[in-house]
Parts: C-alpha cells; structure tokens; sequence
C-alpha cells in the first residue's frame, strides 16, 4: 500500500517533530543534573500542564483564527522554536517551551492524521513515520551532542540548535498540506459520557498515564549513570540507530493483520528495558542496555499506540472535541499518577526511588499488551460484524 500525496506530505513534518522531541532527553538531563529529583518532578508537571493548557487554548480559538490542522502544525513549532532560545537555564521556562512544543504539535499532528488516514492505511503510515521520526531523532541528538562534546558542555547551544530547527521547520515544511477544516471545541465533555470511551481509560492509563513518572526516572537513570549531557547524547545516539535500523528493516512487515504480534514483542522489550534501567543502581552499565532496548522497543510500541489512539478516536463527536477528551483524560490521569508518587520521593533513598519507579513501569508496560490486544480484538469483531 502507498501513501497520498498528502500523507507523504505530512511526512516531513512528522520527522520535524521527532527531531525536536529528542531536545526532551537532554532538558530532563539538564534540570536532574543541576538540581534534584524534586526538580524534575515539578519540571513534568508544569510540561503536562502546559501542554493541555496550549491544546485548549489553540482548539477554543481555531475558528476565531482560522487554526486548521496546516497552520495549527506549523505554529507548533515556529512558537516554541522562539521560546527554545530563550529558555535555557529556568526550569519553569523550560517546562513551558517543551510544553507548548508538544501540546501544539501533538494537537495538530492528531487532526491532520484522523483526516488523512483510513483504518486500513493506519499500520504501513504509522511504520514509515516511525521510521522517519527515529532517524530525524537520532540526526538531532547527534548534532546536539557534538555542540555539547565541543563547547564545555553549554545546554543554551543545545536549546539554540533546536530553536534554529523548529523556527526553520515551520517555515519550510508543511506548504503541500491540504487545507483541513479548523478545530474548534463543540461539546468536548460530551465525549467523556460515550461508553465506548470510557472503556478505553484503563489503556489509556497504561499506554501513556506513567508518562510523567517515566520522564523522572528516565533523567533520574541517565544522571546516575553518566558523567555529562555529552556522555547522554553519545548514547542515546548509538540506541537511537539500534532502534532506527531495526524499525527500518520492518517497515513493510507491519499490516492489520499482525498488529497484536508487534504489539506483545514491543511491550516485551520495552519492560524489560526498564527492568535493565531499576537493576543499573548497582550496575552503571546496565543503562546502556536500558537505552539500546528502549530505543529498541519504542518504536514498535509507538506505532501500535498510535493506531489504539486513532481507533480510540472513532467514536462520535467533532474530531477536536475527540482529541481535547483524550488529552484531558491523559493529563488527568498522569497528574494522578506523578502526585501519588512524588511523596516516595521525600521517603526514599534515590536509588531505591528510581528502583521502585522502574518496576513500575515495567509492570504497566506488561499490562498494556493484555489490554491493546482485548482492543484490537474488539476492533477486529466490529469490523467483521
């Protein structure tokens, strides 16, 4: 199966948006590395929060502006392109850039996909822009790290490096795009009624409700077991093409058939990274395994994810108030999760916070196989029925 020409269109900006998303590793490095766990707790509060903040902002005025899914892409990086440059060294104007980076782009980057993409084309896209995303990610962390190794170490370079790409990107990309109707919110809270939404709470929660747990540790493991934001970046290099070369030799093996397969061998590897990130305490060394198998396994796990949200989202309802339920319901559910667990951060040593943290996230990852794959079923019944 090809692509549209807008699909392919879209592409671009889809590797635009890995790029710049690499640029979250490094600030969790920065806040954890020059402050404390504490830190980067309330660094990925204020992001989350932030993040629905933008994306409900963006869809209240996207008829008063005219904010169609092209325009919505675009602002979604020339925005916080601008703050990138100006945020370095403030903890809270950090969580503010990235957060509006990814409340607008992911708002955008949702609307144009439910419109571009049929059921059926949803596995082949969903493999080709995760390729593309790994290898733009890879290309950027790359090009960060070499700034880093070369200039002392200076985290503004890095956030100059990623500004320059996102203001560069929105002025470049995205001109072939077709012209979508403006999101606007209707009745969002209506969503929140429709049983079939309300069934999709419990993946949701796995699938992307640790999120901000996942950040601290994630920060927590790296600054533990690396010396700089350089020494970072040389990893996250080497498992980002671990993890690119592997998604590229699969692209054309992923159909609607096999779905729940590739979902069970990504949940697999993905848990057992975190398995090797609780058990690097003791072993430093073992990150390095934790960032191979992460880099290895997220892709995968991704683009399953992104086809159980896509089929989350075909439900009744405007596509926008679809989209903003789903994002309140996440924000919700990762707030709840962050502020049950920020307390063991005031009772437990460091290491075994980020051992308690990591097995966590193991078992969520686990459980979200049983879960996608009850829905992939259920998906696979209604279609035959």
């Amino acid at each position: 199966m090809t692509l549209t020409v807008h699909q392919r269109a879209l592409l671009p900006l889809i590797g635009l948006q890995g790029a710049v998303g690499s640029l979250g590793g490094f600030i969790g490095f920065f806040v954890m590395g020059s402050n404390d766990l504490q830190a980067i707790l309330r660094y990925t509060a204020i992001m989350m929060t932030t993040a629905l903040a933008v994306i409900f902002l963006t869809y209240y005025a996207g008829a008063r502006f005219h904010l169609n899914g092209r325009r919505l892409m675009r602002l979604g990086f020339l925005i916080p392109g601008v703050l990138f440059l100006f945020c370095s060294g403030s903890v809270a104007m950090m969580a503010i850039a990235f957060g509006a980076y990814i409340g607008m782009s992911a708002g955008a980057r949702h609307a144009l996909e439910m419109f571009l993409l049929h059921d059926a084309e949803r596995d082949i896209y969903a493999a080709r822009s995760g390729t593309l995303t790994v290898m733009c990610s890879v290309a950027a962390t790359l090009l960060a790290t070499l700034l880093l190794a070369g200039l002392a170490e200076q985290s503004h370079y890095v956030f100059w490096l990623y500004g320059a790409l996102s203001i560069g990107g929105a002025w470049l990309l995205g001109k072939a795009l077709p012209d979508t109707p403006p999101v606007a919110l209707k009745a969002p809270l209506a969503i929140l009624r429709q049983p079939q939404f309300v069934a999709c709470f419990p993946m949701f929660f796995l699938e992307s409700g640790l999120f901000g747990i996942n950040q601290a540790m994630a920060s927590a493991g790296a600054v533990k077991a690396l010396g700089s934001a350089s020494q970072f970046g040389w990893v996250a290099t080497a498992a980002g093409l671990a993890g690119g070369v592997a998604l590229y030799f699969t692209r054309k093996n992923r159909h609607v058939h096999n779905r729940t397969r590739w979902l069970g061998g990504a949940c697999l590897v993905v848990s057992l990274s975190f398995v090797f990130l609780g058990a690097s305490v003791w072993l430093p060394v073992l990150y390095v395994g934790h960032s191979i198998l992460k880099a290895a396994g997220t892709p995968f796990l991704s683009a399953s994810q992104q086809v159980l949200t896509q089929r989350a989202l075909d439900i009744q309802g405007a596509l926008p108030d679809r989209i903003f339920a789903r994002e309140l319901v996440l924000w919700m559910l990762r707030m709840g999760s962050l502020v049950l667990f920020w307390p063991l951060a005031a009772v437990l040593s460091p290491m075994h916070l980020l051992v308690a943290g990591s097995a966590l996230l193991a078992a969520a990852t686990a459980l979200q196989y049983a879960i996608g794959k009850a829905f992939f079923w259920q998906g696979a019944e209604r279609q035959t029925a």
